[in-house]
């Protein structure tokens, strides 16, 4: 028997948002993947993209959560990321592959300063 996964909706991860037209804004994803609802983002030179802990040139600074998936493969691509004012499951999030738990405490603290703030499941 087939089973159906249903896809991630945006309902999963935003678990309270504090006003529509401020928790989320309009930006721009740079190409580099395929992203999935929930990818945690930095943000430099005018624009979004995965977080890279380590690195030294603003990338490393958690700036806001991928709203919706966006195939940004070839080229730079609109998005809507959350902001500000926000709950997340933290769950949902998605992070890069082996990040340690000092940068993602340090993620979370930078979402935090946002007023991002995440929640586990109960």
């Amino acid at each position: 028997m087939a089973t159906f996964t249903l896809p991630k909706q945006l309902s999963d991860l935003l678990l309270v948002e504090v006003a529509p037209g401020w928790t989320k804004q309009r930006g721009t994803l740079r190409a580099g993947a395929d992203y999935p609802l929930g990818t945690v983002l930095s943000w430099t030179e005018g624009k979004y993209q995965p977080l890279l802990p380590g690195a030294t040139d603003g990338t490393e600074t958690a700036a806001a959560v991928l709203a919706e998936r966006v195939d940004a493969t070839a080229t730079d691509q609109p998005c809507v990321v959350i902001a500000r004012g926000a709950v997340l499951a933290i769950d949902e999030l998605v992070w890069p592959a082996g990040i340690a738990e000092t940068d993602k405490t340090q993620a979370l603290a930078a979402l935090n300063a946002l007023g991002i703030v995440t929640h586990a499941p109960l």
